[in-house]
């Protein structure tokens, strides 16, 4: 037995490295080394590499890219119990017309599963505020590693950045980059509505949509309840230069 624990300890290891470097690989532009990678953990049932092998081919990264194999791959990491699969197969699916059935009940089992973006369109796709967070984390209003709109004006206007969700109180803002270590990678900035102010939190600056949108599938599970979702760096800018 202790023989047999080692060996699956090993091969769980070899898996999260597997995945690792294809994700870095994806990152570089190298998705031939990328898909290797992510072939390789899904030999051994790692579903998030399943689905990223669906994204290059529905991406067409790859020279023998299609949308069969962007399904397949979609179809495997679903019946390994990856959420973000259900509702992405779903989607396929209505793009080319297929049982609007059948995608509803993808969506339906990915809602199940706690994917938000399948709970907000069960719900008719609205935007829920964020309301308390834990309250044992101490107050970082003063820190200074917080970047804000000063920080988001000298990005590329054609990049592009992922919106986690807004707040009623800056404090909150803080506290919420503590509690999710997103401090070097995370800016917010403000925006009035009628009579309200918000803060609002983005992450990450990436060239390309199709960049933003692979780091949106690989956030943790913890920023992924929020429904997190893209918008482009200008977009933005509009808004804090305004």
């Amino acid at each position: 037995m202790l023989a047999l624990c080692g060996v699956v300890t090993v091969a769980f290891a070899q898996d999260s490295k597997d995945y690792s470097r294809g994700f870095q690989a994806y990152l570089d532009g190298d998705y031939q080394s990328a898909r290797d990678h992510w072939r390789q953990a899904a030999r051994n049932n790692d579903e998030k590499s399943m689905f990223n092998l669906g994204l290059l081919h529905e991406q067409n990264r790859l020279s023998d890219s299609n949308y069969e194999q962007a399904e397949r791959w979609f179809r495997l990491a679903a019946e390994n119990g990856y959420p973000a699969a259900n509702y992405h197969l779903a989607q396929r699916m209505l793009d080319r017309g297929g049982s609007d059935d059948e995608a509803l009940a993808l969506i339906r089992t990915s809602a199940k599963q706690g994917y938000a973006p399948a709970v907000r369109y069960l719900a008719g796709g609205s935007k829920a505020l964020a309301g308390s967070l834990p309250q044992d984390k101490p107050n970082a209003e003063k820190a200074p590693r917080y970047q804000s709109e000063a920080w988001i004006n000298r990005q590329r206007s054609s990049y592009w950045t992922i919106q986690l969700l807004a707040f009623k109180e800056r404090s909150k803002v803080y506290e919420f980059i503590q509690h999710h270590g997103l401090q070097n990678n995370a800016a917010y900035f403000i925006e009035k509505n009628q009579d309200e102010i918000l803060y609002k939190l983005v992450y990450g600056v990436y060239s390309s949509k199709d960049k933003a949108s692979f780091a949106r599938q690989n956030l943790s599970d913890d920023l992924q309840e929020y429904g997190p979702w893209l918008r482009t760096i200008s977009s933005v800018q509009a808004i804090t230069k305004r």
